[in-house]
C-alpha cells in the first residue's frame, strides 16, 4: 500500500467515527469484500476537515477499469458529513460542489466505466446529470420503526401473518449456524434453482469473520420439529440499520413456511437493538411483492452511471437494439 493511500485511509477511518456511514462503506467491510488492495477513497476536503468521502471498489475487465459494485454490497457512493445548522441553500451548494469535485476526480482515472449505488438517503443526484451520469432508479424496502412489535405485526398483511404463524408451527428452534454450514446449505438455495452461488466459500468466510469481529452480524437457521435445518438468514447491522443481507427454505422444504417465520424473527431482533430493518431491496418482482408483504415502506434510491469506453457504448446500444428487434 502507498503512503498516499494509507494517509486517505486514515483520514477516512476518522472520518468514520464522526459520521453515520451505512457498513457497506466502512474500511473493514471493503476489506472483506474487496480485499484492501482493490479498494480506495476519494476525500473532499473543507480547509482542514473531511466533509465528504466516495470509498471505492475498483476492477478490471476486458473493456478495461471499472468503479463497480462489490459482492453482497449494496451502497457505496458519496457520503456526506452535513453541518446541521445550515440552510438548505447552503446544504445544497456544499454537495454541488463535492459531486463536481468527485466527477472530476473520476474523470481523472482513466475508467471504463464508473458505477455505484448510493443509499436512499442520498437524492440530489442533479450535478451527476450536469456531468453527463444517468441515474437508474432502484427499491429497497424499509421497515423504519421495528420498536413496537405489534404496530409491526399489525402493518403486515393477512396472508403474510398467516404464512408466518404456520412457520412458527413448524419450528422447533431459531439458533445461530457456523459459516460453513451456512455456506453448504445456502449454496443449495441456489442449486435448487439452477444457479451458482455468486460468491466463493473463500469470499464468505471472510466476510462472515469480518462482521463477526466487529460484532455486526447474526447468521440464524431455523430448525423442523425433526431437528432438519428448513431455512437461514443472515442479518448484518449497523448503528441505524439492520440488512436482511442472505436467506432462503431449503430445497423440498419451502412449504413449511419458516423462512417467513425467520424474517418476522429477525425483524423483532432489530427492534430489540432500535434499528430500522432494511430488507436490502430486489429488482426481481417476485421477492419485491414477498418484502412489501412486510408493510416495509418503499425505499428509492440510485444506481449512478458513467460509460466512458465508447466501444462499451456501442456495444450496450446493440444489446438494447438486438432486445427490442431479435431478428435484426
Amino acid at each position: 500500500m502507498n503512503l498516499d493511500k494509507h494517509a486517505r485511509l486514515v483520514e477516512y477511518q476518522a472520518f468514520c467515527e464522526k459520521t453515520y456511514v451505512p457498513i457497506f462503506s466502512q474500511p473493514w467491510w471493503m476489506d472483506a469484500v474487496c480485499e484492501p488492495e482493490n479498494w480506495d477513497v476519494w476525500l473532499y476536503r473543507q480547509g482542514n476537515e473531511v466533509a465528504a468521502a466516495m470509498p471505492y471498489y475498483l476492477e478490471n475487465r476486458q473493456g478495461g477499469l471499472y468503479i463497480t459494485k462489490a459482492c453482497l454490497t449494496q451502497n457505496n457512493g458519496i457520503i456526506f458529513r452535513h453541518n446541521t445548522d445550515a440552510s438548505p441553500i447552503a446544504l445544497a451548494k456544499f454537495e454541488n460542489k463535492a459531486i463536481k469535485e468527485a466527477c472530476e476526480f473520476i474523470g481523472q482515472m482513466k475508467l471504463a466505466v464508473y458505477e455505484q449505488q448510493f443509499h436512499y438517503s442520498f437524492t440530489n443526484w442533479l450535478p451527476f446529470f450536469w456531468q453527463k451520469y444517468e441515474a437508474i432508479p432502484r427499491y429497497t424496502f424499509v421497515i423504519e420503526d421495528t420498536s413496537s412489535p405489534d404496530i409491526v405485526w399489525s402493518g403486515i398483511s393477512s396472508k403474510q401473518r398467516s404464512c408466518i404463524r404456520k412457520g412458527e408451527r413448524n419450528i422447533s428452534e431459531i439458533r445461530e449456524i457456523n459459516p460453513e454450514d451456512f455456506y453448504d446449505l445456502h449454496e443449495k438455495v441456489f442449486l435448487r434453482q439452477n444457479l451458482q452461488c455468486p460468491f466463493s466459500r473463500e469470499f464468505w468466510m471472510r466476510l462472515w469473520h469480518a462482521c463477526k469481529k466487529n460484532n455486526a452480524a447474526e447468521s440464524l437457521c431455523a430448525l423442523t420439529n425433526k431437528g432438519e435445518v428448513a431455512s437461514l438468514i443472515f442479518l448484518t447491522h449497523d448503528s441505524r440499520s439492520m440488512y436482511h443481507i442472505l436467506g432462503g427454505s431449503m430445497p423440498g422444504l419451502q412449504s413449511l413456511d419458516t423462512y417467513d417465520a425467520l424474517i418476522w424473527h429477525a425483524i423483532q431482533l432489530a427492534g430489540e437493538k432500535k434499528l430500522v430493518y432494511d430488507f436490502e431491496g430486489s429488482m426481481i418482482e417476485r421477492i419485491a411483492k414477498s418484502f412489501r408483504e412486510y408493510g416495509g415502506t418503499p425505499k428509492q434510491y440510485f444506481r449512478i452511471r458513467k460509460v466512458f469506453n465508447p466501444d462499451i457504448i456501442r456495444k450496450e446500444a446493440e444489446d438494447k437494439i438486438r432486445k427490442l428487434c431479435p431478428k435484426v
